[in-house]
């Protein structure tokens, strides 16, 4: 299932596949490049973010953010787990909240409201699809 998530950016949910794990894969494109990819696990109640990895020769350019932007248009909480030290300070400007050293979480009534200059329009419903 793929998602337009900024104005060139996709992100594409991958079939889950047994041999991967319980987890739910998605790739980071631009303009159907690949930049990155995603490790999370899709749930009625929240959404778990394991990795976000932007390839190095397109880190910096905001596409993380991107990524985060849009699953908090679609999901009320957002954990990110097993938390590396170097991605601690942009989950902090992200506007999570430390729960412990490995564990951030993100709360939609916790938070301040998005930019009003998003071109993302909250929603109630989950579009990417539960295992």
């Amino acid at each position: 299932m793929k998602h337009k998530i900024g104005l060139n950016l996709d992100l594409i949910q991958l079939p889950r596949h047994a041999e991967l794990g319980d987890y739910d894969w998605f790739d980071i494109e631009l303009e159907g490049i690949q930049v990155g990819k995603s490790r999370c696990r899709i749930e009625s109640s929240k959404f778990t973010i394991f990795s976000i990895m932007i390839y190095p020769e397109f880190v910096l350019q905001g596409y993380a953010r991107t990524v985060i932007d849009y699953l908090k248009t679609l999901y009320p909480l957002i954990y990110a787990d097993r938390v590396r030290f170097t991605a601690r300070d942009f989950l902090l400007k992200m506007d999570f909240l430390e729960e412990s050293e490995c564990l951030f979480v993100w709360h939609r009534s916790l938070s301040p409201p998005l930019e009003s200059t998003s071109r993302l329009s909250p929603r109630e419903e989950p579009l990417f699809e539960k295992a």
